[in-house]
């Protein structure tokens, strides 16, 4: 069971805004006035079960239309604050310093940041030059598990060494105002922004006690490439 990689800590980290559901029906309800299919959808919101989530932008930045390149630099900009405050949070309570760190795994998929976030996060918290690195993208919903799953890999492959797991999503920056289809609604309805990070290690001497990860694997299903959108 040493040689297994082990799961440290665990922390996530949410944006300032808060969005209360209700407040979210009132205003996509102005944003979809014209919709004939808003009100056969509108109880997507009540069924979902969700009360409150968090956003990188405030309720009424949506209000005015923003193109893609406004939406990513805001992607680029809150996905760094949040993986900059995860990734120090997990690494004070692993009491691990970043000099520590041998891998970084970086999970994203709701915009696109060249050079990736990580590389941007080793400028900006000092990370070590040496540091194996991987950016994971597009993956969607299965993207932090397979991160998970990379990361478990890539510790087992430095003994001794930490690995820092980060996943960081902004799916508020997705909806489209001009978009009536029922995918933009029901997204609308569900999907907030946060981050999340873990710090994995294998084979240390003092003998690491957290959850061990097993065993991953994956499977690819054949003609369902219509169902990620």
């Amino acid at each position: 069971m040493r040689s297994r990689p082990r799961l440290l800590t665990l922390t996530t980290a949410v944006p300032p805004y808060v969005l209360g559901q209700e407040e979210v029906v009132e205003r996509v309800k102005c944003l979809f006035r014209s919709s004939g299919i808003l009100e056969r959808l509108l109880p997507v919101f009540a069924n979902s079960g969700i009360e409150r989530r968090y956003s990188s932008v405030p309720l009424d930045w949506y209000d005015e239309p923003h193109g893609w390149a406004v939406r990513n630099r805001r992607y680029v900009a809150g996905a760094l604050d949040l993986l900059e405050s995860v990734a120090g949070r997990v690494l004070d309570d692993a009491r691990i310093s970043a000099g520590e760190l041998g891998g970084i795994v970086t999970v994203s998929t709701t915009g696109i940041a060249t050079p990736s976030l990580d590389a941007l996060l080793i400028e900006r918290m000092r990370l070590p030059r040496t540091i194996a690195r991987l950016p994971v993208f597009r993956l969607g919903c299965a993207g932090g598990v397979i991160g998970l799953a990379r990361a478990a890999e890539m510790a087992a492959a430095l003994p001794g060494k930490a690995v820092l797991l980060l996943v960081v999503e902004l799916c508020t920056l997705s909806f489209r105002r001009s978009d009536h289809a029922k995918s933009n609604i029901v997204a609308t309805a569900l999907f907030g922004d946060g981050a999340a990070a873990a710090l994995l290690r294998c084979g240390h001497e003092n003998g690491d006690t957290g959850p061990a990860i097993i065993a991953t694997g994956e499977h690819t299903w054949p003609n369902r490439l219509d169902i990620m959108g």
